[in-house]
């Protein structure tokens, strides 16, 4: 029988799924894999995101490797600087660096039905061959910049949160932040002190809960520790899934009546409790922590605008109302374009499919790693599986596991797998039937969904339920073609 003794594997991205993958590689005994990175160092949106107060909102203790578990984090939640250090760490630790070409951007990946091998396309004009395609490009790293007119009249400084310019002053400017997500609500509160003024203009507010941050204790520095308190944690937020279903709805309308008797408790103006009051249902999308957001807001020099913007001038924005924003700086604040999966790499499966024709009405995958039309291509962080009551690692760990169990299978098999269309549409008919009982199919805004509304971003599930389905290779979803008589000769 044929077999692929020594596959060659091109793992594009080098975040927390690329590592997550390449070290499962590593660790079985494959090192017969290329990274190709665009940035100069691992890290992923960890490497990119270097705002003013940037850090993650699940705990470090289990926003980690298992197998690597770090107890020298300065707080609870990790900034960017300690998370990207860690990447880089790892990355050492496991020997995987010297597999990595930095600066290296894949402009493309076109299956080759002849050979049965895959080509990578470098926007260098570089390209070569490769048995297996693992994509790691993760759901966040394309920043979203709208595309509202007059936006390159404005004459002063100008930035995507994700590509921060350090060389801007802040200090003593009238800044304007526009955008309430994740990004914002890290961002207004570091930059307040520095800036003259500070308006937010926020078109959809977010949920903002308290965020329990502390100072590591020495007894959680303690080696034999860590493991029962990253399990802990683990467990504990596990414990949250039921939160996502609709069935949970009344302990969360409760929590909606607490959390607005604390906003208007802080911020008291009317016009700003407004602004920030989201209208939609706590719960369908991810809840964001901050001590510090609802104070920063209150503050007599921090502006808030509930509305969206429709224009940009020479000397500002223009919002819905027609209220004008004098700002020396603009800040956008806006998210990345996350439904957008792959792009804007071109990928190119059997008899010429492209998968942004694939996904015309929407990324799917099963299992969010494999999609029929592209055999021995696989994602991590495909459609599907983002993290949203517990951490995303778990899930990048499971991930890699199956994907290397399905090279492993290849390697003693040789040709290709690709994942049968009846398991893939049977998969993602169960998800869009799961996801009616969810908070997520509640109409609120965010980049969960599609601009028709079909949720292709966060798993439907429970992680452990997602580690239950993905615990073995299953060679029965997929069809596997024997290797091909040109590529027998290689």
């Amino acid at each position: 029988m044929p077999t692929m003794s020594s596959p060659q594997i091109a793992i594009i991205g080098a975040g927390f799924g690329g590592l997550a993958a390449a070290i499962e590689l590593k660790r079985a005994g494959i090192d017969s894999f290329t990274i190709f990175e665009r940035a100069s160092e691992v890290g992923g949106v960890w490497q990119a995101n270097s705002y003013p107060g940037a850090a993650c909102d699940v705990p470090s203790v289990t926003y980690q490797f298992s197998y690597a578990l770090n107890g020298s984090w300065s707080r609870r939640y990790g900034s960017q600087a300690e998370i990207r250090d860690y990447l880089r760490d790892t990355s050492v630790r496991f020997a995987v660096r010297d597999h990595i070409r930095f600066e290296t951007n894949v402009e493309s990946a076109a299956f080759d039905e002849a050979s049965d091998r895959w080509t990578v396309t470098l926007d260098s004009g570089e390209s070569a061959e490769f048995d297996i395609v693992i994509c790691a490009t993760g759901q966040l790293s394309r920043p979203n910049l709208p595309n509202v007119p007059g936006r390159g009249s404005f004459k002063g400084a100008q930035f995507h949160s994700a590509e921060w310019d350090h060389d801007v002053e802040l200090r003593g400017a009238r800044v304007a932040v526009v955008g309430g997500g994740a990004s914002a609500i890290q961002v207004v509160p570091a930059i307040a002190e520095q800036a003259a003024h500070l308006t937010v203009v926020q078109r959809s507010p977010s949920w903002v809960v308290n965020k329990w941050d502390w100072r590591p204790t020495w007894l959680e520095r303690i080696p034999g520790l860590q493991r029962t308190l990253h399990n802990v944690t683990w467990l504990w937020f596990e414990a949250r899934y039921p939160a996502v279903l609709r069935s949970s709805r009344p302990l969360l309308v409760l929590w909606e009546r607490a959390m607005k008797v604390v906003m208007k408790r802080t911020l008291r103006d009317p016009q700003k409790l407004a602004a920030v009051t989201p209208d939609y249902r706590m719960g369908c999308n991810r809840l964001l922590l901050s001590r510090e957001w609802y104070p920063t807001l209150a503050r007599d020099d921090v502006s808030v605008l509930g509305e969206g913007v429709t224009a940009v001038t020479e000397t500002g924005l223009v919002t819905a109302s027609g209220t004008a924003v004098e700002a020396d700086v603009i800040i956008w604040c806006t998210g990345f374009t996350a439904t957008e999966y792959l792009a804007p790499m071109t990928v190119t499966g059997r008899d010429g499919l492209a998968i942004r024709d694939a996904w015309r009405d929407g990324p799917e995958a099963y299992l969010g790693m494999s999609t029929p039309g592209f055999p021995n291509l696989f994602m991590v962080y495909g459609p599907n599986t983002n993290s949203l009551t517990n951490t995303i690692v778990y899930l990048l760990e499971r991930q890699a596991s199956y994907i290397r169990q399905a090279v492993e299978y290849l390697t003693a098999r040789g040709g290709t797998v690709e994942v049968r269309r009846d398991v893939h549409d049977a998969f993602n008919a169960e998800l869009a039937e799961r996801f009616k009982k969810t908070n997520f199919t509640t109409g609120c805004p965010g980049w969960y969904t599609t601009a028709s509304g079909k949720v292709v971003a966060v798993w439907v599930g429970s992680h452990v339920e997602y580690g239950r389905r993905t615990r073995r290779f299953d060679p029965a979803a997929f069809d596997h073609h024997a290797v091909t008589a040109t590529a027998a000769l290689r």
